[in-house]
């Protein structure tokens, strides 16, 4: 069946198969058109909604980034206010004139040193001394009690010597004392 042969009766008129083609192929384009032109017209709404959007949302970053800015310019001039308070007090405690108090220094803390060494060559004499002097006191002590046994000893001599010259006198024949 070829188009040509095609023939439609609408309300009493009676339409060729061409005829239907040809107005089915405009038809067909034209709501091609208006699709097309309606998809058009919705990506242009979202795109117009996602620019009001980036839009809002730049306006709150640069309400932060101003915020951002306040603060860091208010923490910049603290900083300011420190650094020029170190700076004077580097002044006031005369840095310039610290390398050679810091030699003065140097020279003092050597000769510490030095008296140092002395003070301990001194203590371990002293130690030295200290343990001499306790032997000797301990020789001394030793003495001392041996000389105490030996007063015993020669009280008891004397006693004996007595009681030997009583015993001697006693036993005399010739009448002692």
């Amino acid at each position: 069946m070829a188009l040509e042969d095609i023939e439609v009766n609408v309300a009493g008129t009676s339409i060729k198969g061409v005829w239907i083609a040809i107005v089915f192929t405009f038809g067909s384009t034209i709501a091609g058109g208006i699709w097309a032109a309606s998809q058009f017209f919705s990506q242009l709404n979202e795109q117009s909604e996602a620019v009001a959007s980036a839009t809002a949302k730049a306006d709150a970053l640069v309400a932060r980034f101003d915020d951002l800015r306040g603060t860091n310019s208010e923490r910049l001039q603290a900083m300011d206010v420190s650094l020029s308070n170190m700076e004077q007090a580097l002044g006031t405690a005369d840095v310039e004139n610290l390398q050679g108090k810091l030699s003065e220094l140097g020279a003092n803390l050597s000769q510490i040193m030095d008296a140092q060494k002395e003070l301990l060559d001194i203590r371990d004499r002293v130690s030295s001394v200290e343990k001499v002097s306790s032997e000797t006191e301990l020789r001394v002590s030793g003495k001392l009690e041996s000389l105490s046994t030996l007063d015993d000893r020669l009280s008891r001599f004397e006693r004996d010597m007595d009681d030997l010259w009583t015993a001697i006198d006693a036993t005399n024949p010739l009448g002692g004392n």
